[in-house]
């Protein structure tokens, strides 16, 4: 249990965790709020503009959500016009979900993130940006070893 007059290494770790994450996503708060959405309506938009045509399924995966947590925020994301379901070129039956342009730009502005935490990364060089990635890489754990293949290489 925590003990408040001898924190621990952990203790003021996972204090500048949720400090950091708070300030990190202020500004993307404040957008989503102004379309009436929250954080996981940005989750969403993040991982279709870097995947583009993914199903539902393949979305609830990376997501861990069950199809029952995944249905409100995907039916306010389509009905603001920010995503669409559009029948797979190679099979009808399977929609893939992409953002509208609309979704673009709510998804543009909200990357404004991808700006400070990249400036954060420089600021502390190389080496620690490794070693950020490094930590990273841990806590993601099975989720992100299952997801990096996937993803296109980065620049």
């Amino acid at each position: 249990m925590l003990d408040p007059n001898r924190p621990t290494v952990a203790d003021r770790d996972l204090c500048l965790l949720y400090l950091a994450y708070r300030e990190y996503n202020e500004e993307p708060d404040a957008t989503l709020a102004e379309h009436r959405l929250n954080r996981s309506h940005h989750r969403i938009l993040f991982f279709l503009a870097l995947m583009p045509g993914m199903s539902v399924g393949e979305l609830l995966g990376i997501l861990d959500l069950s199809k029952q947590a995944i249905n409100a925020p995907l039916r306010t994301l389509v009905g603001q016009g920010l995503i669409e379901a559009v029948p797979a070129a190679d099979d009808r039956r399977r929609k893939e979900l992409r953002l509208t342009p609309a979704g673009e730009r709510l998804e543009r502005e909200l990357g404004r993130q991808r700006g400070r935490l990249g400036a954060a990364l420089k600021a502390v060089g190389p080496e620690k940006a490794a070693a950020w990635r490094e930590v990273m890489t841990v806590l993601a754990g099975d989720a992100w070893s299952t997801l990096a293949d996937r993803l296109p290489d980065a620049r």
